[in-house]
């Protein structure tokens, strides 16, 4: 497991140090107001690819070993072009992006969404490598797109990142498809179509995604609102702080990755319950280090990095911060109900945290913007952690004195420094 939680977290390392180039190269080439149009634009087109995960999400690492995958992957991609279409027509109804995007989005949502359904199934064969490897390359695509826009097509505009995207993912989505089609055995999909397994895995992925919209919501909710109600260029200066702080969640995220895969595989309950507890201390420790290293960055680094119209980037960020280390602990806690297909807990947290985030948005956000958003996420993070915590100590019936650190977390840690090492 430590090995495969070291490749996830230098994968994920990878994927973060890529977005942040490309959000460093949008906010240094095209400003604060482009860089805030382009992040209401991923954040729409993430609502989508949520949509369309309800039978193509990572619902499925736990349902393939149960059922047979051409019975699940087949449908998703249909479901997937049914939400792409959806969009589309929700989209020219409403007035959340310009009319000129719409196109854009919807096919984009959909080659995500393929990619994704794809990467899932690696995941769930134990193929985490070659799932790592599909996260990785569309982003490296994506830049390179972005930098001949700009560069030699001299587009300075939204589209530049629009374009690039579309060409990244159209590609990632066939280069995928060759690395699951081993698994599939699509001809059978007719004489093998159980309605069963359908509403079985329609069940289990609506619920999984309305977990994983409760917690996009909580994620980025107070986006619109600053975005909308205070403008894009706060928008984009507190895009780029958030970023920065979500990069410590790449090791909570690996670790959840990996156990959540090891959870779905294993009868012994117990025994993962009692990992997680363990999972919980190592993640806990390793994102509080994390913090402190960002924290010491100076605030002319940014000014000096982004532009000056981003001096105030480290301003925007400092009420998140606490916020940004107690919502690890719900990260990992929740590949855990996951893997064992309980999401009660889940939906009730993130539910009752979601509420919390719109009265402490309204509250805050008018008055003290960036700062006030920045707080309103930390509070409804620490509800979140909270109310979930509470459940797995009283479902699990985990003492204290298993919480504490010992001897054989340290050994853990100093098992996963030797092969960062190696």
């Amino acid at each position: 497991m430590q090995r495969l939680i070291i490749n996830t977290v230098f994968a994920r390392g990878v994927s973060t140090f890529l977005n942040f180039l490309i959000a460093l190269l949008i906010a240094r080439h095209a400003g604060p107001a482009i860089k805030g149009e382009v992040t209401l634009l991923i954040t729409t087109i993430w609502f989508f690819i949520f949509l369309s995960n309800i039978l193509g999400g990572q619902a499925l690492v736990y349902l393939i070993p149960r059922n047979k995958i051409e019975l699940l992957v087949i449908p998703a991609y249909l479901w997937s072009v049914i939400i792409a279409i959806a969009g589309f027509v929700f989209l020219k109804s409403a007035h959340i992006v310009s009319a000129n995007h719409i196109p854009s989005i919807a096919m984009l949502s959909f080659l995500s969404s393929i990619v994704s359904i794809h990467q899932t199934i690696l995941l769930a064969r134990r193929q985490i490598t070659n799932s790592n490897i599909v996260q990785v390359v569309p982003l490296l695509f994506q830049l390179a797109g972005i930098l001949f826009c700009f560069y030699f097509m001299k587009i300075s505009s939204a589209y530049a990142y629009i374009y690039a995207s579309l060409v990244a993912y159209f590609f990632a989505a066939i280069a995928s498809f060759f690395l699951i089609k081993k698994f599939v055995r699509f001809s059978a999909f007719v004489k093998d179509f159980s309605l069963k397994e359908m509403k079985t895995s329609f069940r289990y992925g609506l619920l999984y995604q309305l977990v994983e919209i409760l917690q996009l919501l909580n994620l980025r909710y107070y986006f619109y609102k600053l975005g909308l109600q205070e403008g894009s260029q706060y928008l984009g200066v507190f895009s780029i702080g958030i970023s920065i702080l979500e990069a410590v969640w790449i090791i909570p995220r690996s670790i959840s990755t990996v156990h959540y895969v090891s959870t779905s595989h294993s009868e012994e309950v117990k025994q993962q319950a009692n990992r997680t507890a363990q999972l919980l201390k190592v993640s806990f420790a390793l994102s509080s280090l994390a913090l402190f290293m960002i924290w010491l960055v100076p605030a002319g680094f940014y000014s000096l990095i982004f532009g000056p119209g981003f001096a105030d980037v480290k301003h925007s960020m400092r009420f998140l911060l606490p916020g940004i280390l107690v919502y690890s602990l719900p990260i990992v806690i929740s590949s855990f109900y996951l893997g064992i297909g309980k999401y009660a807990p889940l939906i009730f947290s993130n539910f009752i945290g979601f509420v919390s985030l719109i009265i402490f948005s309204r509250l805050l956000i008018p008055d003290y913007v960036m700062s006030g958003a920045g707080l309103a996420a930390a509070l409804s993070f620490a509800v979140v952690a909270s109310i979930l915590f509470t459940y797995y100590i009283a479902d699990n019936k985990i003492s204290f004195k298993a919480l504490a650190y010992n001897k054989e977390d340290w050994n853990y840690f100093k098992n996963l420094i030797f092969q960062v090492k190696k």
